[in-house]
């Protein structure tokens, strides 16, 4: 049935739609994300006893108040914006494509498809900021210098003497690694990524097909 492809939105509006979505649900949740990749330094450290996901949370209030939750969100406001946004535009636009193409709404293999590749581009995209967020995110577990250390390199931590921000943080990262090292890491997430969203959107699509189903009906 064709006729469903006048519910497709255009790529701006599924842009806006993506990105709004993505930046409020990333908002709601990011004390929670902030505390689960504090734990996951601590589990990596030797000799380091694992205080727990409640201690931590509390502890990042008590250094920090509302701030303290919300350390690093600024790289992963201005990451989920384009991540999300891209992801659902590409989305909607590729199934938009093959309705046009084969006249018949997408089969769910290729839904899953279509996810796949909005992910692997939004992945890409976003991928230094995601980088830059995590480094963020793990600063003040360990001392300033040892941080920038292991983030760094020993060169620039000679020269990490406060806290570091966001706009250090990219300062740093450039002078030590280059392009090369906003990118470390992303092959992983090559993988993850396009499964994540093939799986999530071709779900929502079939679940959406399901409750509306009866309506359209009636």
């Amino acid at each position: 049935d064709i006729s469903t492809s006048s519910k497709h939105l255009s790529p701006l509006e599924a842009l806006i739609a993506g990105s709004v979505a993505g930046a409020v649900s990333v908002t709601i949740t990011y004390p929670l994300d902030l505390t689960r990749a504090q734990l996951a330094v601590y589990k990596k450290r030797k000799h380091h006893q694992d205080p727990g996901f409640i201690l931590v949370l509390m502890r990042n209030f008590e250094n920090g108040g509302m701030r303290g939750l919300f350390r690093g969100i600024t790289p992963t406001i201005m990451g989920i914006l384009p991540y999300s946004g891209v992801a659902f535009a590409i989305n909607e636009q590729a199934k938009k494509k093959i309705m046009q193409l084969k006249h018949r709404s997408p089969t769910n293999w290729e839904k899953m498809k279509c996810g796949a590749l909005s992910g692997l581009c939004a992945q890409t995209l976003t991928y230094p900021l995601e980088v830059t967020r995590r480094r963020m995110q793990t600063i003040g577990i360990v001392p300033n210098r040892e941080a920038a250390l292991q983030t760094f390199g020993e060169k620039t931590a000679r020269h990490v003497d406060v806290p570091l921000n966001m706009r250090t943080t990219i300062l740093h990262l450039w002078e030590e690694q280059g392009l090369r090292g906003f990118f470390k890491g992303v092959s992983m997430n090559w993988m993850k990524g396009p499964v994540a969203f093939s799986i999530s959107f071709t779900t929502f699509d079939i679940v959406q097909g399901w409750l509306s189903t009866p309506r359209d009906n009636a």
